[in-house]
């Protein structure tokens, strides 16, 4: 079975989310179950350099007017996982991220970026003797692959089948109508049950009507878009579309995320050594110049800071254990309004609050290590992986039920293993927050909290089974 998987990012090379931790893991995943399986991605500034010598190059020429597009083929270092990058200078070398400027603003030219991508994993599935190898399945990621099912359905030839992932519906990659001649796409494409999206046109809906499976990252998720709450205005699309719906829930590559191995923290621990966390926690709060004490409660956040999260529902919330001595330490970046509510937050409580604006990776390993509790308290969240990483540590997540934290995060039952609340609101989340410091004062109950949490598998061997087994329902 050869998987040919797409997407726009892929970590260890570049990481703006969650999506590139999947794209660097499951195709490995897939890989150790003697899967085919190939990645693809855009040859954007620097990832060369990451990489071992390219094997192959492949001259596709210039469809769309911006320069020649060229296929280069090689392997992740690590895993010896076959990728191939899609190489245009003019369109992805650019002294930035990969999606924004380095003012923080959509480049003007994604459209036509991630068409031209889109474009070369279609044509792979159409000529195998490009590269001496043809898919029998495209797997595609987000808008940013979503043409690539729009070439195929527009050049009407027999093609493998196609799943398309969606891994956070609120990124629909929609553009100017006015734009649409130049990603070279017929107008047929343009009605409502096709790429039209409310006078304007969208990729991911692209991927998703002309995709023979659509998944999800978590089950809850896949049936929160059915919604108009949760639908961002492709709930109708997806309700057409419900019967190739399914939610398969992400892993957790545990070689990365894992305190008996853990490079970047202080102390290795594990189930059977959970005293050795406490080192953490003092490494943590010593090396952000807090009061080093194992017995006050530290809750944390390692996220982006958008509404989507709910980071503005923290600094109201967590006040009141502030006040009653506990500690916040935040690592993430993101809107700016925010950013200044947690500084003045720490400018209040200065021996208890330790913000750093940025990210690190490192440093988010420390700060899971370190902390007692994760806050997460988002307004949505397709699936969520700091809360399967916080599981991991003996790190008890507090969470708002809904996608695939609903999924894994539980306060009741034998699989408890953490604290939900229901409502995006401060109140709500400040109650949650409660309930955790009530545990946390009990040693045998915080104990056994965390032993339930660190023995849960979300590991991505437990889930290639699920994924294997749509693969072959749709090849065969």
């Amino acid at each position: 079975m050869k998987i040919l998987f797409a997407s726009s990012e892929i970590h260890p090379l570049i990481k703006t989310g969650g999506l590139a931790d999947v794209a660097g893991a499951l195709p490995v995943a897939l890989r150790s179950k003697e899967i085919d399986v190939k990645l693809i991605m855009p040859a954007y500034q620097g990832i060369l350099e990451k990489l071992p010598p390219v094997k192959n190059s492949t001259n596709l020429g210039n469809p769309f007017g911006c320069g020649d597009l060229i296929l280069l083929e090689t392997q992740l270092a690590d895993s010896n996982t076959p990728i191939y990058l899609v190489q245009c200078q003019n369109l992805f070398e650019r002294d930035a991220g990969p999606y924004l400027d380095i003012y923080g603003q959509d480049f003007g030219d994604n459209d036509i970026r991630f068409a031209a991508f889109s474009w070369v994993c279609a044509l792979i599935t159409q000529h195998g003797t490009l590269i001496g190898w043809q898919p029998d399945l495209l797997h595609l990621n987000d808008w940013q692959t979503g043409y690539a099912a729009a070439y195929l359905a527009a050049w009407r030839l027999n093609h493998p089948p196609i799943v398309t992932t969606v891994h956070n519906l609120r990124y629909n990659g929609s553009f100017p109508i006015e734009r649409f001649d130049e990603v070279r796409l017929p107008h047929d494409l343009l009605s409502i049950h096709g790429m039209e999206f409310y006078g304007r046109y969208s990729s991911l809906k692209a991927g998703l009507v002309f995709a023979d499976a659509i998944t999800t990252v978590s089950p809850t998720y896949a049936h929160e878009i059915l919604t108009p709450t949760y639908g961002d205005g492709l709930d109708g699309t997806l309700r057409a579309q419900s019967n190739k719906l399914s939610g398969i829930l992400n892993g957790v590559d545990y070689n990365e995320w894992s305190p008996s191995i853990d490079p970047f923290i202080h102390t290795h621990y594990d189930l059977h050594s959970l005293d050795n966390k406490q080192q953490n926690k003092l490494a943590l709060q010593r090396e952000n110049g807090l009061p080093e004490s194992p017995n006050i409660p530290v809750f944390g956040v390692v996220s982006r800071l958008t509404e989507q999260k709910g980071l503005d529902l923290i600094p109201a919330a967590i006040e009141p254990a502030l006040k009653q001595g506990a500690m916040f330490i935040l690592l993430g970046s993101g809107d700016k309004g925010l950013e200044q509510q947690y500084l003045d937050l720490q400018a209040r409580y200065p021996d208890q609050v330790s913000i750093r604006i940025g990210y690190d990776e490192a440093y988010s390993h420390r700060l899971q290590a370190g902390i007692d509790m994760l806050l997460i308290p988002s307004r949505f969240e397709p699936c969520g992986l700091t809360q399967l990483y916080a599981l991991k540590y003996g790190t008890l997540p507090i969470v708002r039920r809904t996608g695939g934290l609903a999924d894994t995060v539980f306060e009741e039952g034998h699989h408890a293993n953490g604290f939900v609340f229901n409502h995006a609101t401060a109140e709500d989340l400040r109650s949650a927050i409660d309930r955790s410091l009530v545990a946390f004062s009990d040693l045998s109950t915080w104990r056994t909290l965390q032993i339930q949490a660190m023995t849960q598998d979300h590991s991505w061997e437990r889930v290639t089974e699920q994924w294997i087994n749509l693969y072959e329902s749709l090849i065969n």
